[in-house]
């Protein structure tokens, strides 16, 4: 699974918020497509070097950040599990943990990275099956689930996140439970 950032030593640490936090200022006031490195360079007060020490581009800081934040959802429903976590409160942390950095979210559909933003989801959930083989069942699962966990968070989002968490995870519980219920008439072969 990726690893959260906080294993990397204290100064590369800080070297990657500074990066980190001059690009998104930068993306408050700029196109994604028009800041350059030297702008993030000269935003966070680090060398070429260091931006490439940690970063390939702009897009790797990005995910990075996504990345991070999804490492500390996973281990925020870990740590609830012992608990005997149902679906709907690992639902209800994965849209708290998303409502704590929504703002970021926002900045990035603001500035049409919304493709980026889903093959960060992507990456981030297959992380998690690393060294695993999957079915051509589970394969196709983890698929519909990225996908609609992604589509369900950014409707959210941009309708102004109105519903809780907890409101939010009883929809989103609501519409797999009546899926699951649902006949049809399609065979499917496997």
């Amino acid at each position: 699974m990726y690893q959260l950032n906080k294993k990397h030593n204290k100064s590369n640490l800080f070297v990657k918020e500074c990066i980190t936090s001059a690009l998104f200022s930068l993306m408050e006031k700029h196109d994604f497509d028009k800041i350059t490195i030297t702008d993030i360079i000269n935003k966070a007060g680090v060398s070429r070097m260091g931006f490439y020490r940690n970063f390939t581009d702009k897009e790797d800081v990005v995910e990075k950040f996504v990345l991070d934040k999804f490492v500390e959802t996973v281990e925020d429903i870990k740590s609830k599990r012992a608990l005997n976590f149902h679906i709907t409160n690992i639902m209800i942390t994965t849209l708290q943990n998303f409502q704590k950095f929504s703002k970021y979210i926002k900045l990035f559909l603001d500035r049409n990275l919304e493709p980026l933003l889903y093959r960060c989801y992507h990456k981030a959930y297959y992380s998690l099956y690393e060294g695993s083989s999957q079915s051509r069942i589970h394969l196709y699962s983890n698929e519909m689930f990225i996908g609609e966990l992604f589509n369900l968070e950014m409707c959210w989002l941009k309708n102004g996140m109105k519903e809780t968490p907890e409101q939010m995870a009883k929809i989103f519980y609501r519409i797999m439970r009546l899926r699951c219920n649902e006949q049809t008439d399609v065979n499917i072969k496997t």
